[in-house]
C-alpha cells in the first residue's frame, strides 16, 4: 500500500512540473472569434488585447491565439511586452510561444532595460534565459554610449551585450571599430575580444584585449598595444590609460617614439604623462637620441624625463649604472643628468668617457653640448685623461685638479689643466720609435692634439720637468698616482651598455646628488 501512495505521489509531483513548463498563456480582449475556414486552430482577439505568461505581460491592438499549441501572434503599431519589472519589448508583431517562451519580434523593434535602448528590424528574445539575439543589424544606446554592430546577444539579466561583425561604438571620447566586443551596461565598461582601433582629438589606440571604462575614461590595454598622439608613438604588451590626466603606465617592451623631437625610450615599465611632468622608464631602461650620422644609445637602471605641457623634455635624469654609446664617444658612470634648455650633461659617481684613444675620468664630467660634433667636456676635481702605448702596456697621462678638453667635429684637440698640472707624455719619432718620456708637474697647462694624439704640450708658471730615457724610468714612476685604466667598462659596440656596469664609489659632491634625486 505504502508503494502505491509513493507512485501516486510521484506521479502527481511529475504532473505538476510539467504542468509548470507548459503553463498557457491566458488573455483579455475586447473581442473574441473563432472561424475555421478563415484560420484554423486559432481564436483571434481584438481591441485593447492583454495577454498574459509566467511573469510576462503583453499589450497588443489584435492576436491570434492557438491555445492546443500554447502560441501566439500579436499586431499592433506598437506590441508591448513587459518581462519581469525590468525588460521592456516593442514591435510591429510579435511571434510568441509559450512551451518554449521565445518571443520573435519584427518590425521596429526596441528593447529597454535600465539606461540601454536597443534598436533592430528583428529580435528573438529567450524569456527563459534572458537573453535577446539579433543578426540583421542593431544599434544600442546607453547613457553616452552608442553601439552599433551587424549581430548581438543581449544578456539582460547580466547587463552584458555582445557585439559581432562591423561593431563601432561612439561617444564623446572615442570613436571605437572592431569585429567584436563585450559591453557592460550597467558598468558602461567595454571588454575588447578583438583588434580594436581607438580614435579621439587627442590620440589614436589599437589594442587587441583589455577593458575600457567609458564612463571614467579609464583603459587597461593588453596585447600588441599601439598609443599614438600629435608628437608620440608608444608600443608595448599592455598598459593603463587614464584620458582625463591624460597620463599611463605601460609594461613589457615598451617603446615611445617622437621622431621630431628624435628620441626613443625603451624598457619594461613606463610611467608617461602627455600634459607634463616626468616620465619615469625602468628595467632595461633604454634612451636613443637620434642622429642621421650618429645616434646615442644610453642604458640605466632608471630614467626620468621632465616634459613641459608642450611635451618639450626640459631635464633628462639616469640613475645607477649608466652606460652610452656613441660611434665618436662612449662613457659610464653611477648616475647622470642632462638640462636640454641648457644643452648641459653632467656624470656623477664614477664617471669616465672615451672619445678616440683617450680615457676620460674626474669625480664629475660635465658636457657642455654646443651641436652633435663640438662641445666643451670639463673634468671636475681629480681629472684625468690617459691614452695607451704598444697595445696597453704603456700610457700617456694627463692630470689636474680641474681639466677642460675641447672637441671639434668630434675630436679632442684642445685640453686645458689647471692646479696641480701633471703629465706623463711619450715622445715619438714619426715610425712610433720611442724618444724618451716626459714627465712634469706644473700649476697650469695646455695640451694640443692632433687626429686624438698629443702634438706639443705648453707649460706655464715654472714647470718641474724631465725627459727620462725609456730605460732610465722605473716601472712604478711611469703611472701617475691614482692612474686607472678602465677599458673593460668601455662599450665597444650598442649591445655593451647592458654588461659591466662600473662599481661605484664614494661621492661628495653633495649638490650635484641634492640634484639628481629631487624630482623638479
Amino acid at each position: 500500500m505504502k508503494k502505491v501512495i509513493l507512485f501516486f505521489f510521484f506521479c502527481f509531483l511529475f504532473a505538476g512540473l510539467v504542468a509548470q513548463t507548459t503553463k498557457k498563456i491566458s488573455y483579455k480582449a475586447e473581442y473574441l472569434d473563432y472561424d475555421e475556414e478563415i484560420l484554423p486552430d486559432a481564436q483571434r482577439l481584438k481591441g485593447n488585447v492583454v495577454f498574459y505568461h509566467e511573469n510576462t505581460i503583453g499589450y497588443c491592438d489584435s492576436a491570434y491565439l492557438y491555445e492546443a499549441e500554447n502560441y501566439l501572434i500579436a499586431f499592433g503599431k506598437p506590441v508591448r511586452i513587459y518581462v519581469g519589472d525590468s525588460v521592456t519589448l516593442y514591435g510591429n508583431k510579435v511571434y510568441y510561444q509559450g512551451n518554449t517562451r521565445l518571443a520573435s519580434i519584427a518590425q521596429d523593434v526596441l528593447l529597454t532595460h535600465g539606461n540601454s535602448i536597443l534598436y533592430t528590424d528583428s529580435l528573438i528574445y529567450d524569456l527563459h534565459n534572458n537573453v535577446g539575439y539579433y543578426v540583421t543589424g542593431g544599434k544600442m544606446i546607453n547613457v553616452e554610449d552608442t553601439l552599433t554592430s551587424r549581430k548581438g546577444k543581449y544578456y539582460t539579466k547580466q547587463d552584458e551585450i555582445y557585439l559581432n561583425e562591423d561593431v563601432l561604438l561612439v561617444n564623446s571620447s572615442y570613436t571605437m571599430d572592431c569585429s567584436s566586443l563585450l559591453y557592460n551596461t550597467l558598468s558602461e565598461r567595454v571588454y575588447f575580444t578583438s583588434r580594436t582601433h581607438m580614435i579621439s582629438d587627442e590620440n589614436e589606440i589599437f589594442t587587441t584585449s583589455g577593458w575600457y571604462d567609458t564612463k571614467n575614461d579609464v583603459a587597461t590595454l593588453v596585447e600588441d598595444v599601439e598609443l599614438y598622439n600629435k608628437t608620440q608613438q608608444m608600443f608595448a604588451d599592455s598598459a593603463y590609460y587614464d584620458k582625463i590626466a591624460r597620463s599611463g603606465n605601460a609594461w613589457n617592451n615598451v617603446e615611445i617614439i617622437d621622431e621630431e623631437k628624435g628620441y626613443v625610450v625603451n624598457g619594461n615599465y613606463v610611467e608617461y604623462h602627455e600634459t607634463g611632468g616626468y616620465s619615469t622608464i625602468t628595467d632595461s631602461a633604454l634612451l636613443i637620441l637620434i642622429d642621421n650620422r650618429d645616434s646615442l644609445y644610453m642604458h640605466a637602471d632608471t630614467l626620468k624625463i621632465l616634459f613641459d605641457s608642450l611635451q618639450e623634455p626640459q631635464l633628462m635624469k639616469a640613475y645607477n649604472h649608466v652606460k652610452f654609446y656613441r660611434q665618436d664617444m662612449q662613457g659610464v658612470c653611477d648616475s647622470l643628468s642632462y638640462i636640454m634648455t641648457d644643452s648641459l650633461l653632467q656624470m656623477y659617481y664614477n664617471p669616465v668617457v672615451w672619445s678616440g684613444e683617450n680615457q676620460l675620468s674626474a669625480d664629475t664630467i660635465r658636457f657642455t653640448i654646443l651641436d652633435s660634433v663640438n662641445m666643451m667636456v670639463e673634468l671636475c676635481r681629480a681629472g684625468f685623461i690617459v691614452s695607451s702605448l704598444y697595445e696597453e702596456t704603456e700610457f700617456n697621462q694627463i692630470k689636474g685638479a680641474n681639466i677642460t678638453g675641447y672637441i671639434k667635429n668630434k675630436e679632442l684637440y684642445l685640453v686645458d689643466v689647471v692646479n696641480n698640472a701633471e703629465c706623463l707624455y711619450y715622445i715619438q719619432e714619426q715610425d712610433s720609435s720611442l724618444i724618451g718620456i716626459n714627465s712634469s708637474a706644473t700649476s697650469e697647462m695646455r695640451i694640443l692634439l692632433k687626429d686624438n694624439e698629443i702634438s706639443s704640450i705648453i707649460f706655464y708658471n715654472n714647470p718641474d720637468g724631465y725627459i727620462y730615457p725609456d730605460q732610465n724610468l722605473p716601472t712604478e714612476d711611469r703611472q701617475l698616482k691614482d692612474f686607472r685604466w678602465l677599458i673593460e667598462y668601455r662599450p665597444k659596440e650598442i649591445k655593451d651598455i647592458y654588461v659591466m656596469p662600473i662599481p661605484r664609489i664614494k661621492y661628495e659632491e653633495q649638490d650635484a646628488e641634492k640634484f639628481l634625486d629631487t624630482d623638479q
